[in-house]
C-alpha cells in the first residue's frame, strides 16, 4: 500500500493527472481499478457537494474525463435530512465498474436528471 501510494504521489509530480489539485489518493487506493486506457488508479474528489474521480485521461486539468456519484448533500437533501442508507462506496463502485465493463453506472447528465448533484 506504501509503495502504490507512493507511485501515485510520483505520477502526480510527472503530470500524468488530468485533474485539479483538490483531487486526492483515495484511503482504500488498492480496491480501485486502474483505468483501462491511461492505465493509472483515479484520483477523487469527495466533499459535501460532489464525488468524482480523475485519472490521465483528458486534455488538461479542466477538461478531463470522470466517473460520478450522488454527493452527500444531495441524498441529505433528497431524505429528509438523513444519511441513512448513503453509500460510501458508490463512487468506487461506480468506477470499478465502468472499468470492468465501459458503461458509466451514473452518467452525470443522468444524476442531474433525477435531481442528484
Amino acid at each position: 500500500m506504501i509503495q502504490l501510494e507512493r507511485d501515485i504521489k510520483l505520477d502526480i509530480i510527472a503530470g500524468k493527472y488530468k485533474c485539479i489539485e483538490a483531487y486526492k489518493i483515495p484511503k482504500d487506493v488498492d480496491k480501485w481499478l486502474n483505468c483501462p486506457n491511461c492505465y493509472l488508479k483515479p484520483l477523487v474528489w469527495e466533499f459535501n457537494n460532489d464525488r468524482s474521480t480523475g485519472c490521465g485521461c483528458g486534455k488538461n486539468e479542466y477538461d478531463h474525463f470522470s466517473i460520478w456519484a450522488e454527493s452527500i448533500m444531495s441524498h441529505v437533501g433528497r431524505n429528509a435530512g438523513s444519511a441513512l442508507e448513503y453509500d460510501i462506496y458508490e463512487l468506487r463502485n461506480n468506477w470499478n465498474h465502468w472499468v470492468e465493463t465501459g458503461e458509466e453506472l451514473c452518467p452525470r447528465k443522468k444524476l442531474l436528471e433525477e435531481g442528484k448533484w
